[in-house]
């Protein structure tokens, strides 16, 4: 398999492939920050997602993580998930749901520029977090689309499905890969 450089290569070699060979071709990204920064939407207060591409195999989401931005414990609703750190860190902390409902903690590892980690259902469930000093990176390969997700909720202590949007949709930009 060759190396994905770019954003149009990663998009093309998608589009042109069976779904079965996306798993291989996410895992051979190397693609450089450069790529990612005219496509970067910030938010103040959380972390900002932005779909960089979406058909009805896969999805690409750029998410733009300021210092200390934290997405709750969620599942991924039966899709496959691959996370690309770009830039900054992240703290990947990985959760099972005992029978009484409460959730442990099961792995906790950092992400740096470069790493690729895959989540799916069947490992529970997650949460992420910009453990940088300052913005961080990363890029959200998704084999389905993911429309909806369970979060947890802390006031109910449990899960409730929320409906995902994006803060940008981008993928104009890339119309041609």
């Amino acid at each position: 398999m060759q190396i994905i450089e770019s954003l149009e290569n990663l998009i093309h070699k998608l589009n042109t492939s069976e779904t079965i060979d996306h798993s291989k071709i996410i895992k051979e990204i190397n693609i450089p920050i450069s790529d990612f920064e005219a496509l970067a939407s910030w938010d103040d207060n959380c972390y900002t997602r932005n779909c960089i591409h979406r058909s009805d195999q896969y999805e690409l989401i750029l998410l733009c993580w300021n210092k200390g931005s934290t997405t709750p414990i969620h599942g991924h609703d039966g899709q496959k998930c691959w996370v690309y750190q770009i830039k900054g860190q992240l703290t990947e902390v990985r959760y099972d749901k005992l029978d009484s409902g409460d959730l442990v903690e099961t792995n906790r590892m950092n992400l740096v520029p470069g790493k690729l980690s895959f989540m799916n259902n069947a490992m529970g469930y997650h949460q992420l977090m910009n453990t940088s000093d300052g913005r961080a990176m990363t890029l959200h390969a998704y084999v389905l689309p993911i429309n909806s997700c369970e979060v947890y909720c802390d006031d109910k202590q449990d899960f409730e499905n929320k409906e995902l949007e994006y803060d940008t949709i981008i993928e104009d930009a890339l119309v041609d890969a």
